[in-house]
């Protein structure tokens, strides 16, 4: 299966697409890109450029990977990484206007809304839902299955535990987070396990 390729898209020679995949008009993908299959790339869409980081305006920097399956919306920012590549997992929903800074991980089925923006080296686990404007300050995680209300800002001081629900500046817990719990079929030893994966992973660590 081919690629869709809007005549206004610009595709570095050195990035590396899969098949199936779909990019509208005015995307920009960088060199140190790798895509896999089936996504889709609405317009203006840019991935791999330069990180938005003083040190490496210029200099030598890392890329973006992208897994499979997912939906990158319109005017979505996806930057290089500087230590290490920015990585967007599978099946991953990024609306429209939404940004995501160097160093990033956004891990399988998460959705981030309408003009969120995530600060470098940050984790989004698994199936995490961000609302419309959310903030994330830079070496943050947001566990596995979280719901973030719109306009929040989580600080570097926020704990965004697994399947809780968190809204306000700052934000803060609010309740658990029944929806995705049920939808996920997820136990009292599961959500245990997710919490221990996020306690023992460092945002500041994370390869």
């Amino acid at each position: 299966m081919s690629n869709s390729i809007h005549p206004t898209c610009v595709i570095d020679p050195k990035a590396k697409i899969g098949t199936g995949n779909h990019f509208g008009p005015y995307c920009v993908v960088g060199p140190d890109v790798v895509i896999g299959n089936n996504n889709r790339f609405e317009a203006m869409v840019c991935i791999g450029l330069a990180p938005q980081h003083k040190s490496f305006w210029l200099g030598k920097y890392k890329g973006v990977k992208i897994g499979d399956n997912n939906i990158i919306r319109e005017r979505v920012s996806i930057d290089a990484g500087t230590t290490q590549d920015t990585v967007i997992g599978n099946g991953v929903s990024l609306l429209i206007g939404v940004y995501v800074s160097h160093d990033t991980i956004i891990e399988n089925d998460a959705t981030l809304s309408n003009n969120v923006m995530v600060g470098g080296h940050s984790i989004i686990f698994k199936g995490a839902n961000l609302g419309f404007g959310v903030m994330v300050h830079q070496y943050s995680r947001i566990g596995h299955f979280s719901m973030i209300g719109m306009g929040t800002v989580v600080t570097k001081s926020s704990k965004i535990l697994p399947c809780r629900t968190y809204v306000g500046a700052p934000a803060r817990e609010l309740k658990m987070n029944a929806y995705a719990i049920k939808r996920n079929n997820l136990s009292a030893s599961q959500i245990e396990d997710l919490e221990k994966t996020f306690s023992s992973t460092s945002a500041h660590s994370v390869a």
